[in-house]
C-alpha cells in the first residue's frame, strides 16, 4: 500500500508551466496513459456525493498495465482528503482481465486518456497532464519521508506557490479526472 498526498490544479498555459517546472526538476518520462474506471454491480463508487471516496481502475501505460484500488482517507464535506491509500498489482493479460471483470458484473464507467509528463523535483513528483476532452493540469505529489500528511501537503503547497500559483486552497481540483470528465462531457 502507498499513501498519496497530492494537489491538482487546472492550468491555462501548459508550455509556460512546463518551463517553470523544468527549472526546478528533471523530466523523467512522457507517456500516454489510459485509465479505465470500473464499479462493481453491488456498489456504485460514483454515486457517493458530493465526491467518490473509492476508485477501481485499470491503468494502461506503454510498458505495463496496473489494476488499482484507491480509497480517500478523512475526506471532508468539500471533498478535500487528507491522503489516499493505494493498492495495486500488475496485470499480465489485460484483455483476459477485462473479460473477467465483465463476467463478474463490473461496469466500466469512464475512460480517461491523457498525455502525462513525470518530473522529479526532489521531494515532489510533478505530473503535467494534457487530458483528452478535459484540459491541462498539474499534480504535485509529496515523495519521501514526512512526519505527517499535513507536512507533506504544506510542501506541495509551497512548491506550487514557488511556481507562481496563488490561492491553492481555492484553485485546487478536489475531484479526480473521471468525475471531472463525467461532469463536463456527459451533459
Amino acid at each position: 500500500m502507498n499513501i498519496e498526498v497530492e494537489i491538482k490544479i487546472e492550468i491555462e498555459n501548459f508550455e509556460e508551466i512546463r518551463r517553470r517546472v523544468a527549472k526546478r526538476g528533471k523530466l523523467i518520462k512522457s507517456i500516454n496513459q489510459i485509465d479505465e474506471y470500473y464499479i462493481p454491480c453491488q456498489r456504485d463508487f460514483f454515486a457517493a456525493k458530493p465526491h467518490p471516496t473509492e476508485w477501481l481502475r485499470i491503468r494502461t501505460n506503454p510498458d505495463k498495465t496496473i489494476f488499482e484500488y484507491d480509497i480517500s482517507v478523512n475526506k471532508d464535506a468539500a471533498g478535500r482528503q487528507e491522503y489516499a491509500k493505494e493498492y495495486e498489482t500488475g496485470i499480465t493479460n489485460p484483455i483476459e482481465f477485462k473479460k473477467i471483470l465483465k463476467f463478474l458484473d463490473f461496469k466500466k464507467v469512464v475512460e480517461v486518456n491523457k498525455e502525462r509528463q513525470y518530473w522529479d523535483c526532489g521531494n515532489i513528483e510533478v505530473a503535467l497532464d494534457r487530458v483528452k476532452n478535459l484540459g491541462d493540469f498539474i499534480e504535485a505529489e509529496a515523495k519521501g519521508d514526512f512526519q505527517t500528511t499535513a507536512e507533506a501537503r504544506t510542501v506541495c503547497v509551497k512548491f506550487l506557490e514557488d511556481l507562481g500559483f496563488a490561492n491553492i486552497d481555492h484553485s485546487e481540483i478536489l475531484t479526480g479526472y473521471p468525475v471531472l470528465y463525467l461532469e463536463r462531457n456527459e451533459k
